[in-house]
């Protein structure tokens, strides 16, 4: 005999089943991006992390010691300021060690290299399309701002430098760009005001140019006819010395008794 099933219980099986599913994975992934706070790093960029998004690489020397696990905006309703706070996990198998003391902690070794110059900032990880990773580097040179206020001190802090092109952007941002335009508003009016003053003495200086010039210019042409004068009679002499030599290299007697029929 047919039954009708019970869909009360069809019903709660699955959502009992939803929310195990729902509970597992939360878990995986609190423990897979948050567990273990003193793996967690936190970095503050005073630049837009448009293409950074969670799962993201971080990379020392090329290679990856950590992921982007969360991106908070925090807002100062005091100043409105906003600061954007970015947090990195790294795994059991990532980070850095020592060669001489593995077992060291990893965050006592970051926080080692942090004082000789470990910051961070924004790299490109594919220029079509717009992909960031966080690029960790040595750079002794650069000053340690520190900005993490959290209750968690076991959340490290990387002290984060400007990207290059957040570097273009803020040297951009400086130019006083209005104060270069007035300056170049006052020359073109001063320009303006001088031109009907000097235009006579321009256009009497042109007048007498084009007079020295046609002086010169007759001046010029006599002496090149009288050059031409002097090229051709030195022409002629070195003909008649030509034929001279000729007749004295075939008769060397008529040095002595002169040429003949004389």
């Amino acid at each position: 005999m047919y039954r009708e099933p019970n869909r009360r219980l069809i019903g709660i099986f699955l959502v009992t089943g939803i929310l195990v599913f729902a509970v597992v994975m939360t878990m995986f992934i609190r423990q897979k991006f948050f567990g273990g706070s003193g793996n967690m790093l936190v970095m503050y960029f005073d630049e837009s992390i448009k293409g950074l998004n969670v799962g993201s690489s971080v990379v020392f020397k090329g290679v990856e010691i950590g992921k982007v696990a969360k991106i908070d905006l925090i807002a100062d309703a005091n100043n409105l300021d906003f600061s954007i706070p970015v947090y990195a996990k790294m795994e059991d198998y990532q980070g850095i060690h020592t060669r001489e003391r593995p077992e060291d902690d990893k965050r006592e070794i970051l926080d080692a290299l942090i004082k000789k110059g470990l910051r961070a900032r924004l790299t490109a990880q594919n220029y079509l399309t717009g992909q960031l990773v966080i690029e960790l580097e040595m750079l002794p040179d650069t000053p340690i701002e520190l900005r993490y206020r959290g209750h968690d001190k076991d959340v490290l802090e990387i002290p984060t430098v400007l990207s290059p092109m957040g570097e273009i952007s803020k040297g951009i941002q400086n130019i006083p760009i209005r104060e270069s335009v007035e300056k170049f508003n006052r020359f073109f009016d001063e320009m303006n005001k001088q031109i009907p003053i000097v235009m006579p003495q321009i256009s009497d200086t042109f007048k007498n140019l084009n007079k020295a010039v046609k002086d010169n210019a007759e001046v010029s042409a006599d002496t090149f006819d009288n050059l031409n004068q002097a090229i051709a009679n030195f022409g002629e002499a070195s003909k008649a010395f030509r034929n001279f030599a000729d007749y004295v290299e075939r008769h060397p007697e008529a040095l002595l008794k002169g040429k003949r029929g004389n």
